[in-house]
């Protein structure tokens, strides 16, 4: 009789061992906001990537994309201890934020700050 296939994909498969690791391992983002802080002590936001599953669950269940990008920062955003930073009580009141404050808040929390000023930089040239 042969011995069955493993139940967990090989390490060399997209969902491998070294998958699970590389997942273990994602890097945390610190987001500084300097309007949320205290005079010459910005406040820090850190948050892990968004995964494929964390866009699906947010896409699609709020009346416009404002609402939905103020439900990421309740979701996404943790304090120093990994504790979440924002609840659904702070909705109203980062629903009252200015719209640049949580853009950019939105853009470092994204990973996309790097490369969009890179390509604006690519256009001034």
């Amino acid at each position: 009789m042969s011995a069955s296939p493993p139940i967990n994909p090989a390490d060399n498969t997209a969902f491998g061992k070294g998958h699970c690791s590389r997942q273990a391992a994602r890097k945390v983002r610190a987001i500084e906001v300097s309007e949320w802080g205290k005079p010459g002590k910005p406040l820090i936001l850190y948050a892990y990537p968004l995964t494929i599953n964390d866009v699906i669950e947010l896409e699609g269940k709020y009346r416009t994309q404002t609402e939905q990008n103020v439900m990421q920062l309740i979701r996404q955003c943790m304090d120093s201890k990994g504790d979440p930073f924002f609840t659904l009580l702070d909705k109203a009141a980062l629903q009252n934020e200015p719209a640049d404050i949580i853009g950019r808040v939105l853009t470092k929390l994204n990973g996309e700050s790097s490369s969009f000023t890179e390509e604006l930089k690519k256009n001034k040239e």
